[in-house]
Parts: C-alpha cells; structure tokens; sequence
C-alpha cells in the first residue's frame, strides 16, 4: 500500500491533490481543534461557578409548554423565543447568586419551618383536608421529583425568603405621596357643556363661480387623482409554485410513515386507584370494593383506613405514579377491581373504568395536508437551487419580460396608487398572500423610475423583483367634472367656520366673567349638566379626548373642543374630592400598590449589586443555541 502511494506522488497531479488536502487538515481540522479549547457548555458563571445548562433548559421548556397550553398549540415566534431562554437564564442566575448570599449571612430555614410549609401545601393534602404521605409521594413521583429534591428546593427558598423580607421590610409608600395620588386618581368632578353641531349652522347661500373655482384650486389635495406607478413586479413565492409541482405517492406515503408518531393516538385510561399503606389495608378495600361498594363508598373507606384515593381521567402509561401500576392498568378490563399490586409508595388497589385504545388517523385522511407540505418544501428547496440563475440574470440586468422560464417567476403588470388600487378604485391584484401585497406596494412607491429591476424579500420566505416604468403625478381634476363636490366642501367649510366663531364666542364671554349657562342662554343654545363622574369615564355624548381636559381645568374655566360632528364648549362646575368608604379603600389599595412598587424596585437593585459583586458572565452561544 506504501509502495503504491509513493508511485503515486511521482504524478503532479496528485501531489497537487494532497497538498490541498494538507491545506484542508491545517485551516479547517486544527483550526476547529482551536476553537474547542476552552469552549464551556455553562450557560453563564457566578463568582467563576459554572451555571448548569440542565435546569436552564427545563425552565425555558416549561415557558415554551405554557406558552402553547395558552395559545391553543400554536408555536412561539422567535423574539419570544429569546425572550424566554433570557428569562430561565436570568432566573438561574438569581438563584445562583442568592444562594451565595444566604451561605455568606448564614441564613438556614428550621426543621420546624420547613415541615410547616409542606403541610401548607394543598397538593399534598388528602380528602380530610390534612398533609397525606401517601399523597406527598404520589405528587413528586408524578412529576418525576425525590422527596430529598424536594426539600432541597424547599428549603433553598424559604432561606431566600428570609433574605428578600429582610431586605424589602422597611420599603413603605410614604403617606404623603399616597395621600396626594389618592385624592388626584378619586376626585370626581361635574360639568357643563353646549354643543354646536354642524349641522344646525345656516347653509349659506352658493357663492359666485368664480368664489368656488379658487376654493377648488386652492385645494389640490381634496379634487385631484392620487399618484399612481405602472409596475412590473415578477414574484417568486414557494406557495405560487408549490400547487404546480407533482409528489408521488408512494413520497406521501412515506412521509406519512416517517411522521407516524404525529398521527398516532395513544391508549388512553380513566381509572379510579385506592393507595394503601399497607398490603393488608389493600386487600381489605380490594374486598370491600369488589363487593359493590361504589367510589364514594370506597373513598371514605381509604380515608378511613389512611388510604389515598384518587381519580385519573384519561391517563396515559407515563402519567401514572408507578410503571408496576402504569402495566397492571393498561392490561387490565374496564369494570373489574385489580389488585393489590406494590408499588414504590403504596400499595395499590384499582378499577378502570373507562379505555381508550391506541390508534392512528388513517393515510386517506391527512394525504392532502402531507401532499401540501411535500409540496411547499420542494419548492422551497427549488427555489434556492435556482436563486443562484436569478441573481445572474439580475446582475446582466434582463429585463423582467425576458427572465428566463425555468426561473418559474409569476409576472404581473400592473398600474396603482399607494393604496394598491387600480384607476377605477379596485383593488389591484397582485400573486402571493396579503403580507407580499403589500410589500410590494411599499417598494412600488419608494423605487425610482426607470432603474434596474431590484430584487426584495418579502415575509413568509417569499421574494420578488420590481421596476417602475412610469410614474404619473396627482392630476388636479376638471373643475367640471367635480363641481358638485366642490360646492359640498365649500359648504361644509363656512358652516365649520361659522360654528367655530360661535363656539369661541362663547368661550370668551365665559373668560369675561359670564358663567357658561348665561352666554349660552344669551345665544340662545341649550346647555347640559352632567357628573359628578370619575377619570375613567366620561358621560356621554361627550368626546372621550375632553376627559383628561376636564380634569385639568379648573372650577368655572372654559374649554372648546372639535369633534367630527361640530364643536363642543365645556366649563367644570365643581370639584370634590374623594370621600367615604370607598375613597378608603382606594387609599388602602393605593398604598398596597405603591409599597410593592418600592419594594420590587429595591429588590431588583438588591439583585443587580449581587450580580455585580459576583461577576456574572452570561455565555450568549450558549443563550442563542437554547432559543434555536
């Protein structure tokens, strides 16, 4: 073989070969080599204490899980992602940090406190109300923790408890400031207004010709055609190209089989289970049950025997606290008592009383939605393979109706405005879903005309190329052809205007010393009273926007707002403060609010300087790699 290779090396050609292949072994196998030296799978340090990946990873799966428990399935975006694996990282830290503090203060939870604490804990306790051993250990089995765990993690935060409560204990609202935001957020306030509709100004009569043809010129914006841009825009969208490609059958059958475990249901039991102390406790409520006692009888005989009894509907094998158990039940037929079976933490005794088999959906049922996604992939799979062909034809600068054929682009021509309407106010139609409709609007109207067609990635991994052939300005429209309209607008202007002066006539004679009912009464508008009403919600028919105005009048100041029906003029007419029972429990509440305010402000520096004085390094690969 030696001999065979050193004949070899007298060829040129391959000598050039392996002296690549040496080049290939220094810059890449060394060089990877490199890399890994001191590479840390930590996900941060404190005080040059690795902190472990493990439990990292199951706080930002439990997120994960409750983010999809409360969105119905659906999968988290990326930024939420991050989002999360910051969080369990930060809470990692957290309690790597406290746990430093509590060993330095010499803080440690009594026997007494602990034990306490678990008793307290509902999950714990049985059908009598009180801690249950037996239920203790069914709970922890089910989540797959030791007792010894348990009381680890316990102990751990009542410790930090005692340190959070000594630090936070003295962070109290002052009442002064609780006092001043409780009067301003529970101050109630009555007002006056007049309203002065458009509607109800005199019409004037029409003006000269020559009076409306200036308000027409002197308007562009209102009577002319909005910009419009004749496009081309050449779409490249996996779900346009997607329906035109053909899977086989025999591919959809085998995706199916590769995805087997998505379509498969599994067995499933509802099953009553009695978990005695002892072996002999079992079999006597195995008798009892079996003589047709029913399961409110039998629970009150396993609380009277310090037995647990408890109900699991639709478990699955792995959802049972036992694997003995999770077998004997699975094996079991429904309506028939089993046992006594041992266990880790009991002895147990159990009727099914409901099963569901194990099964799967049927081929014929999913073929269309695994066709679809053969065929989505595939043509996202094509259509990175002819990326490299489009960027050359985009770099000789083809035109748009010359790309070639295999590059599979959808071509459309069209003219729109900057809403994506065509000339008679359609909507123009463009390939692809709503998110690329409307970036290929946006790119319409900031491209320049006549430059080269500019390749654009859309969301959704859709991309398109686009030219602006012609830009046509807003065209001022023929007075004729819009006479009417100029003469409605010229009207509704004067009757604004017209309503404007009385309305600031009628805030003048208010700031000249008149009350509101007397220069109302004067002009002869009705006013209206309302209130006392709170910062939440205003009466109506008042606009929403006069609320914070209101508030921050004060007593017998006028105001005047527009709304899109006329003006309104307002004047608050008394101010009183909060009183009674319910201004006390806004107090209270207030200052509940406020104290925890201070207290979490204080805690999160307390956190921060602990950070600090540990010098915690965060390993961002590491962070990245758990959100991917």
């Amino acid at each position: 073989m030696l001999s065979t290779i050193r004949q070899l090396l007298d060829n040129w050609i391959v000598r050039i070969f392996f002296g690549i292949l040496i080049i290939v072994f220094v810059f890449w196998g060394i060089a990877n080599v490199v890399t890994l030296i001191g590479s840390s799978t930590a996900v941060a340090t404190v005080a040059g204490n690795a902190v472990p990946l493990a439990p990292v990873q199951t706080a930002y799966q439990n997120a994960i899980n409750r983010y999809a428990a409360q969105s119905g399935g659906k999968a988290p975006s990326a930024t939420l992602r991050r989002i999360f694996a910051g969080q369990a990282v930060g809470q990692a830290i957290d309690r790597a940090t406290m746990a430093r503090e509590v060993n330095r203060l010499g803080v440690a939870a009594a026997p007494t406190a602990l034990r306490h604490e678990i008793f307290a804990i509902a999950a714990f306790q049985g059908t009598d109300g009180k801690f249950s051993k037996a239920t203790f250990n069914q709970v922890l089995a089910q989540n797959h923790i030791t007792p010894d765990q348990f009381m680890t993690e316990l102990g751990s935060s009542i410790d930090a408890d005692q340190v959070v409560q000594a630090v936070s204990a003295g962070a109290i609202a002052p009442q002064p400031l609780v006092n001043q935001l409780s009067n301003f957020l529970g101050q109630s306030r009555s007002a006056a207004y007049v309203e002065l509709p458009f509607a109800a100004a005199t019409a004037p009569n029409p003006p000269a010709l020559a009076v409306l043809r200036r308000f027409w010129r002197n308007h562009p914006g209102r009577f002319s055609t909005p910009e419009q841009r004749t496009i081309q825009v050449a779409v490249l969208a996996p779900s346009l190209l997607a329906p035109t490609l053909t899977i086989s059958q025999s591919a959809i059958k085998a995706q199916y089989q590769t995805d087997i475990a998505r379509y498969q249901t599994p067995a499933k039991r509802t099953v009553e289970i009695i978990t005695a102390e002892s072996a002999d406790s079992a079999k006597a409520l195995a008798s009892a049950w079996r003589s047709g006692k029913d399961w409110a009888a039998m629970k009150a005989a396993a609380n009277a025997a310090t037995a647990t009894a408890v109900t699991f509907q639709d478990a699955q094998p792995d959802s049972l606290p036992s694997g003995r158990l999770s077998k004997a039940v699975f094996a079991a037929s429904p309506d028939i008592v089993t046992g006594p079976i041992k266990g880790a933490i009991g002895t147990y005794v159990f009727k099914v009383t409901a099963a569901t088999p194990a099964g799967a959906t049927p081929l014929a049922q999913v073929a269309d939605q695994i066709k679809a996604a053969l065929q989505l992939r595939a043509a996202r799979a094509k259509i990175d393979a002819i990326m490299p062909k489009l960027q050359d034809a985009l770099s000789a600068n083809t035109p748009l109706d010359k790309m070639p054929a295999d590059l599979h682009l959808t071509l459309t021509t069209l003219t729109i405005n900057a809403q994506g309407q065509q000339s008679d106010g359609s909507p123009a139609t463009i390939p692809g879903p709503p998110t690329l409709r409307q970036a290929v609007i946006n790119a319409a109207f900031t491209t320049p005309q006549g430059a080269a067609p500019s390749f654009h990635k859309a969301p959704g991994d859709n991309d398109f190329i686009l030219s602006v052939s012609k830009i046509t300005p807003p065209q001022l429209k023929p007075y004729d052809s819009v006479k009417a309209a100029v003469l409605a607008d010229w009207t509704a202007h004067q009757l604004e205007h017209a309503q404007n002066i009385a309305a600031t006539q009628l805030v003048t004679a208010v700031k000249s010393g008149q009350t509101l009912a007397q220069a109302a009464s004067a002009a002869g508008l009705p006013m209206t009273v309302v209130g006392p009403f709170g910062r939440s919600k205003l009466p109506k028919p008042l606009p929403k926007r006069l609320l914070p105005i209101l508030f921050a009048l004060k007593q017998g100041q006028p105001t005047m707002v527009e709304t899109r029906v006329g003006f309104v003029v307002a004047t608050v007419t008394a101010i009183t403060p909060p009183t009674g029972q319910a201004a006390k429990n806004l107090h209270t509440q207030l200052a509940k609010v406020l104290d925890n305010s201070m207290q979490t402000a204080i805690l999160q520096s307390f956190a921060t300087g602990l950070r600090q004085r540990d010098h915690v390094k965060i390993n961002d690969k590491i962070v990245h790699q758990i959100s991917s």
